[in-house]
């Protein structure tokens, strides 16, 4: 065939009234009608204009609904002209698209075309350029005289197809859509790939040859043997066979073939399978192949390693057993903590349905992600629709006037583009609910239809209507007639639920689903687990190596990445090496032994030891540095870089041996928090070292917009006294992020305490200085609260002798404080001195006002009650309850002294609440108790605000109690209000722990199976917090845990929680442990009959010889428990907060 002449297409332009000469779109399209009737015998429709004054044809041929589009433009046309006519596609649900254009249409924007194509299942044609001058001669008969070509043709150079094939890279092989800004690697262009991850290689082929069932095929290539080193998703694939792909091509014909797979066997530098892909015409005999290039990638360690232990590889088992091809919803649901492993299993599962040919939507959700995104996501992904930027092109050719909520009566597909339409104008939670409610039938239909997996990391987070969405599909599908092929995989973290998202889980779990799957995971429990995670690390399998891995574990623990980062060491150390053919090896030399017993317990010496290594690169001191910047600033991007002159060498190699990643747009991060964490606590001397630079360089001015940063520097350089007293008055306004919070308020006590011994003293400072000590208590734990307390106290003593005398009322609080933290840790002994202490000064103090003289009465008489508090652990002797009396007559007979009224009741607040306490265990003494407590709720917030939190956490126990849910929530949640901004907003750790605690214990009351899996969120934060504060509460965490487990029907919690709160309890070291004990058997006794741990091989000999006997029968089934605060079925006692 010839190639036409430029004059040919001369006589498809117009002149316009400007005298500009451009393309007549109306002569161009009656072209390719003639063409159309030629090719295939029938006459086509023509539609309207649309919205370039261009007019397109349909056609129903053969049971096809076929559309044909019309561009008579002369420069190449690019994806955005042409992404439209994808999306109508789907409205008037085409099954195969015809492009026809004077010009090429670029090669990026037809292979997205074909992407979409593969992902739409519809087949493409492309006529442009010479191929459509191809058409044009092989019809040239069957035109009108006035477009043959027969006068314009000329000598064509020999057919070419140079560029038939482009192949691509995808680092991740499933995404919601592509969309028509998206770029494509290009294969020869990749460089990295993940060990274990998912990543594919999709073809874009055209037929170059003008004919139909024009022969194509794909295989391997002999020359590349690491392609069996990878898992290859797709069932043609054969390890004996090279051919894995066969197809026939139409005139014009393009296709997308992707090819998803992994690798499975490592090796550092691996090369990408080769492939020879071929097009064959048996008529002409044209032959046209390809091959690709050799590509060699690196294969970055950090990918998942595969998933190991036996509760996992179950799990994978079911899924393909249970959840594949069912005639009705499949679902399956993960939960679990961070680091358990279920985003891991996710992908595996999601592998599982890759290659059963399922159609994937992932998503992962963060932190207030709106219903807005993914409900566009959902509509986009399901009708192929590109981007928010197709839409508005969509206006004029697609959309009415209609009501903005109601969908007009059009085809399915129609309606889901006015439904897209909605959902992008209406981005709030309820708008959004309100269309679902109208609408959703569209979307749940849809999704049914065909085999489409929505997949939900993190799920806790998605907003409340999505939540909604996914309750709503569920019933949908649940109570659908038809065939439904469709599956949810969704994961819930436990660490950050709520009750909305805990009540949604419940409702999933109990909605009949008849083919569902539910586990919880629970990461490494066992040694032998951990083994095989080394095994992976260092690419060995050998048992010989077993005992040297156990050891490992008993030096860093079963923690992950503190394996990870110990393999590291060994690589650095030469123990871990990797030999020729890309196995690991490890040295049979009792060199490792060596080098492990070099290692103290815990991860911080595995680090250090690996700071020295990279210190042979970098210098020690300039690791200090740039994590310093690190530290301060949370990430390194190229602005920091120039401020601190820091080279991207450096972050690069800190990255390759994994202290530092990198994200997009090249911003450095901590590989991981526990990086973080090591270098504040191993090289705390360090931090502030950027700092210091720029006071040193006098460039300090770089950083005035990092609040943060300048206000540390402020506070750690300036040696401002106005600067610091300005900061502290606005101390509880400061956004402080908790990274640095610790720094920050250590630095600022010590700022203080120079103040202090500077000779500078007002009242006030004492105000603030119990501020700051109370935020490192919510930061660094009680214990280094203690030592900062008590070293600020004889700070005080010794710089201000007077304040005791002058400005009792912000020196009693304080010291308050201080004597709290000593008998919460139970350090009595120093507790006692202090109280001795301060008893001793009260005496020799000279109050200059009755305002002071009432605060020193109040400071005596609460430290005799806080010495009566201290025997709590000790209340059940004799000699120890006369003691405690005497003290507590003590601290009554300051009443009578003091002259203010609310200072009077603050006294008989404190006293009557905690003689109440000896009543505080058994059901039976509920009326004594009250008939104390009762004079400790008598409008307390207004007689005595300084105790509102301690009356709102009284009101609580009153409601617990009683059982009364709604008192307990209201309660709860003016007590929360309270602690954001209450006058009197002290000790915020210790309370909100409590009412946490509390509401656990309400929800275990009422709701236990519906909100058990928010409960254990909230108790996790509980056991978090006690970490810190270290007040002896551990037992009783423990004993709710087991509580909440048993609702779980978790026999393995329920028994490790109950065998930890009892170890705990026998310590003595907490109070009233002999009543906690005895309460804690009953539960004991009742949840191991009723779930039969008892016969389950359970070791129960740690417990007592009276708790290792199940009920009988008759007692199971009528008993109660004895506690004062029980469960809602009164079968379970709850701790005693």
């Amino acid at each position: 065939m010839g190639k036409l002449r430029s004059e040919y297409w001369d006589s498809f332009t117009k002149t316009d009234q400007y005298g500009n000469i451009k393309g007549d779109g109306i002569k161009f399209e009656e072209l390719v009608n003639c063409l159309l009737s030629a090719q295939y015998g029938e006459e086509w429709t023509c539609t309207k204009k649309s919205h370039d004054d261009n007019r397109d044809f349909w056609i129903y041929f053969n049971e096809q609904h076929m559309w044909a589009e019309c561009k008579n433009y002369k420069d190449s046309i690019a994806m955005d002209v042409l992404a439209p006519t994808l999306v109508m596609a789907h409205v008037y649900e085409v099954n195969e698209i015809l492009f026809f254009s004077r010009s090429d249409i670029n090669s990026s924007a037809k292979n997205k075309i074909l992407a979409f194509g593969e992902k739409s299942n519809k087949t493409i044609l492309f006529y442009d350029g010479e191929k459509l001058e191809d058409l044009i001669w092989y019809y040239k008969d069957c035109l009108p005289q006035k477009y043959s070509p027969l006068e314009f043709g000329e000598d064509k150079q020999p057919d070419s197809a140079d560029t038939f094939v482009h192949l691509y890279f995808f680092k991740n092989a499933v995404s919601s859509m592509q969309t028509a800004t998206e770029s494509f690697m290009s294969y020869t262009s990749a460089d990295t790939i993940y060990y274990n991850e998912t990543f594919a290689l999709t073809f874009c082929i055209v037929n170059c040859i003008p004919e139909d069932d024009v022969e194509i095929g794909i295989e391997f290539m002999n020359e590349n043997e690491d392609r069996f080193s990878f898992q290859y998703f797709n069932p043609m694939i054969l390890p004996e066979k090279r051919q894995w792909y066969h197809a026939y091509l139409k005139k014009g014909e393009g296709r997308a073939i992707s090819l998803n797979m992994r690798q499975i066997r490592y090796k550092s530098l691996i090369h990408l399978p080769q492939f020879h892909v071929w097009l064959s015409s048996s008529k002409n005999e044209h032959y046209f192949e390809w091959d690709s290039e050799a590509i060699s990638v690196k294969c970055n360690w950090i990918g998942k390693t595969r998933l190991i232990g036996a509760s996992y590889l179950n799990i994978l088992d079911k899924t393909k057993e249970q959840l594949l091809c069912n005639p009705e919803i499949s679902c399956l649901v993960l939960t679990g903590s961070s680091g358990t492993g279920k985003s891991r299993l996710l992908t595996e599962c999601q592998n599982i349905f890759l290659k059963k040919g399922y159609h994937i939507l992932n998503f992962s959700g963060q932190i207030d992600f709106s219903s807005h995104y993914f409900l566009k996501e959902i509509v986009s992904f399901l009708y192929q629709i590109p981007s928010d930027m197709v839409l508005d092109l969509l206006e004029e050719r697609l959309f009415s006037e209609c009501s903005k909520e109601m969908i007009p009566e059009k085809t399915e597909a129609e309606k889901a583009i006015y439904l897209l339409k909605l959902i992008i104008q209406n981005n709030t939670e309820d708008s959004l609910h309100n269309i679902l409610n109208l609408h959703g039938n569209i979307i749940f239909e849809k999704i049914s239809k065909n085999k489409n997996v929505l997949i939900i990391d993190n799920m806790q987070y998605a907003g409340s209507t999505f939540q909604y969405f996914i309750e709503q599909y569920i019933y949908y599908a649940v109570n659908q007639h038809s065939l439904n092929q469709s599956a949810l995989l969704m994961v819930f973290n436990l660490d950050y639920m709520t009750t909305v998202s805990s009540e949604m889980l419940y409702n999933i779990l109990h909605s009949n689903i008849r083919h569902l799957l539910s586990y919880q995971l629970k990461g490494f429990s066992e040694k032998k687990q951990g083994v095989t995670f080394l095994q992976e690390l260092t690419r060995t399998n050998e048992d010989k190596n077993i005992d040297f891995f156990s050891r490992i574990i008993d030096k860093v623990s079963l923690n992950p990445y503190n394996l990870y980062q110990t393999v590291k060491y060994l690589e650095e150390r030469d123990i871990v090496k990797i030999t020729p053919a890309k196995k690991g090896y490890i040295t049979s030399k009792l060199d490792k032994y060596y080098v492990l017993s070099e290692i103290a317990i815990g991860i911080v010496d595995v680090l250090e030891k690996r700071f020295q290594f990279i210190s042979a690169q970098i210098p020690l001191d300039r690791i200090c540095f740039i994590c310093s910047v690190m530290y301060i600033f949370e990430s390194i991007d190229e602005k920091a870089q120039k401020i601190f002159q820091i080279r991207t060498t450096e972050l690069d190699y800190l990255c390759e041996k994994q202290i530092f990643q990198t994200m997009h747009q090249r911003i450095y991060f901590f590989d991981h928090d526990i990086i973080r964490q090591f270098f504040y606590t191993k090289h705390r001397d360090c931090v502030l070292n950027c700092l210091e630079w720029l006071h040193n360089q006098k460039k300090i001015i770089k950083i005035r917009k990092y609040r943060t940063a300048y206000l540390i520097y402020e506070i750690a350089f300036l040696e401002s006294t106005d600067r610091i007293l300005d900061v502290c008055s606005q101390l509880n306004n400061l956004p402080i992020p908790e990274r640095l919070a610790s720094l920050f308020y250590n630095y600022l006590i010590d700022a203080f305490t120079g103040i202090l011994e500077d000779g500078h003293y007002e009242g006030i400072y004492l105000k603030y200085i119990h501020q700051i000590c109370s935020y490192i208590r919510q930061y660094d734990g009680s214990e280094k609260a203690w030592f900062v307390t008590k070293q600020m106290y004889d700070t005080i003593q010794a710089c201000c002798p007077d304040a005791l005398s002058k400005d009792t009322k912000f020196y009693r609080p304080f010291i308050h404080f201080c004597c709290d933290i000593a008998i919460q840790l139970h350090f009595y002994k120093d507790a006692h001195l202090l109280i001795k202490d301060v008893l001793n000064a009260c005496q020799n103090a000279c109050p200059n006002s009755i305002e002071n003289r009432d605060e020193l009465y109040v400071l005596q008489a609460i430290m005799y009650n806080r010495w009566y508090v201290s025997y709590n652990t000790q209340s059940f002797t004799k000699e120890i309850q006369d003691f405690r009396h005497s003290l507590m007559n003590k601290s009554r007979a300051y009443v009578e002294k003091i002259t203010d009224t609310r200072k009077k009741g603050l006294i008989e607040y404190l006293n009557y609440s905690d003689e109440g306490y000896n009543f505080y265990g058994y059901f039976k003494d509920k009326e004594q108790l009250l008939s104390i407590w009762n004079n400790c709720v008598i409008d307390i917030p207004n007689i005595v605000p300084e105790k509102t939190l301690n009356y709102y956490r009284k009101m609580v126990q009153y409601g617990l109690i009683e059982q009364d849910e709604k008192a307990v929530r209201e309660e709860t949640r003016k007590a929360m209000q309270y602690l954001e901004d209450g006058e009197y907003s002290h000790e915020p750790i210790i309370f909100r722990t409590f009412f946490l605690m509390a509401e656990v214990m309400s929800n275990l009351q009422h709701s236990p199976e519906k909100m058990c899996f928010y409960n254990v969120r909230l108790i996790d934060n509980v056991l978090q917090t006690q970490q810190l504060l270290n007040n002896h509460k551990l037992g009783d965490i423990l004993l709710l845990k087991g509580i909440n487990a048993y609702y779980m029907g978790d026999m393995d919690e329920v028994y490790y929680s109950f065998k930890g709160a009892y170890e705990h309890y026998s310590d003595g070291k907490t109070s009233r442990y002999w009543i906690k004990e005895t309460l804690l058997m009953e539960n004991v006794n009742y949840t191991f009959t009723v779930l039969g741990i008892y016969q389950k091989g359970y070791d129960v000999s740690c417990f007592p010889d009276k708790w290792r006997k199940p009920l009988v029968l008759s007692m199971q089934n009528k008993f109660k428990a004895s506690g004062i605060q029980r469960t809602g079925d009164l079968r379970l006692n709850l701790p005693l907060i």
